[in-house]
């Protein structure tokens, strides 16, 4: 399952990231990816940004792991607003992977009471920012919007409820299995 936010922007700057709760081929486990790709192109006439350009495309993608403590660490940074960092290595890539508030400038129009005109007002929307940096070269960055972020949290914790219910079941599965044994391997006695 996943959750995609794509924000490409007229300089042909923005990103569109992907936040999936998938399953490890290894491990058989759920676990918890970010994806990101760069815009590869913006049609001034359509104002709208493109991304496809860019699939396939080592330097214009990113794809990161996040194990469930790490999970953890995003929720709690959604719940109270706070700033959460972490490095990753792979092979020989170097991933700075950070999450911030961020106070950002919103227009919205409303209605002056006094006059009846529509009038826009300024004001400071509680979002975040998602940076991932590759080999301190390669940025990736989005801005989340708060039900935005609820919504990633939600979805982050659905894979953790996920990945304990395997936890546990395979754990409850191993103690049937040795209560079994237990069982068969009772001793007779021959008379």
């Amino acid at each position: 399952m996943s959750l995609s936010l794509y924000k490409p922007t007229s300089k042909n700057s923005g990103c569109g990231f992907s936040f999936q709760a998938g399953l490890d081929a290894k491990t058989r486990e759920p676990s918890f990816y970010i994806k990101a790709i760069k815009q590869h192109t913006w049609d001034t006439a359509k104002k709208r940004g493109y991304f496809q350009g860019n699939v396939g495309k080592a330097d214009k993608n990113i794809i990161v792991k996040f194990n469930e403590y790490e999970i953890g660490s995003f929720i709690h940074a959604f719940r109270t607003r706070g700033e959460y960092s972490t490095f990753h290595s792979f092979n020989d890539d170097k991933t700075a992977i950070k999450l911030s508030p961020w106070d950002k400038k919103t227009k919205k129009s409303v209605k002056n009471e006094e006059t009846g005109k529509w009038e826009d007002k300024w004001s400071t929307l509680p979002a975040f920012s998602l940076s991932l940096t590759r080999n301190g070269n390669q940025h990736f960055g989005i801005g989340i919007e708060p039900g935005e972020a609820e919504v990633i949290s939600q979805l982050m914790k659905f894979s953790l409820h996920n990945l304990f219910n395997i936890r546990l079941n395979k754990q409850i599965e191993a103690v049937r299995a040795d209560l079994k044994d237990a069982e068969d391997e009772e001793v007779t006695v021959p008379f």
